[in-house]
């Protein structure tokens, strides 16, 4: 059994999961807080667990960045069910982190079109994603014990911090991305026609 991606379907099966117990609201508040904890830990541990067992795998270098970014947008689009009207201000939060995403998976196939491959997450995508989970973990927990008056701050506060991190993460891809489509070296990036080039080398000595 390939552990670290059956972490990386599990977060996805726990998508629906979270989006039912936070829209039908507080009494499930806790449960659904458990759902994000699990879904935020799955996160951290496949991409270690897969370079720890040495199964890596294509399948799951697909299935990680989709359900990252199945589990960021149903936690956006729930949180803005549930809270923009009594927070209008999370709504400009949880709109620049549902464009951050949707603007990395353009950019990505883009760079993909163009025959490269960004391998493997910069420190800032992982620091950027961490606070993600961390400020909605902090946010569920805070509506099972902050009361109104505090929330009023709070809530849209740590929504705005957490895009605010995502909005500077995704500023230093785009900039590695500009880079990776001028031709320019990055660390972590896979030339398609260059590994093409290798293994027709390797195979002809071989011969």
């Amino acid at each position: 059994m390939n552990i670290p991606n059956t972490l990386t379907a599990f977060r996805i099966v726990l998508i629906p999961v979270f989006c039912v117990l936070f829209i039908m609201g507080t009494p499930y508040y806790p449960y659904a807080g458990i759902v994000l904890v699990l879904s935020g830990l799955s996160d951290m541990f496949d991409g270690f667990l897969a370079r720890k067992l040495h199964q890596e795998t294509e399948l799951g270098k697909i299935l990680d960045p989709i359900a990252d970014k199945l589990t960021l947008g149903a936690v956006v689009i729930s949180m803005w069910f549930v809270y923009h009207k009594n927070y209008p201000w999370i709504t400009l939060a949880l709109s620049i982190m549902f464009l951050k995403e949707l603007l990395m998976a353009v950019g990505g196939f883009v760079i993909v079109k163009k025959g490269r491959k960004l391998v493997k997450a910069k420190w800032w995508g992982k620091v950027a994603t961490v606070v993600f989970y961390a400020c909605m973990i902090a946010i569920v927990a805070l509506n099972i014990f902050a009361r109104d008056a505090q929330l009023d701050v709070l809530v849209p506060g740590i929504a705005l911090f957490a895009a605010a991190v995502m909005l500077i993460a995704f500023a230093m891809y785009f900039r590695m991305g500009l880079k990776i489509l001028r031709g320019e070296y990055v660390s972590g990036v896979i030339d398609f026609e260059q590994e093409k080039l290798k293994k027709s080398k390797a195979s002809k000595k071989t011969a």
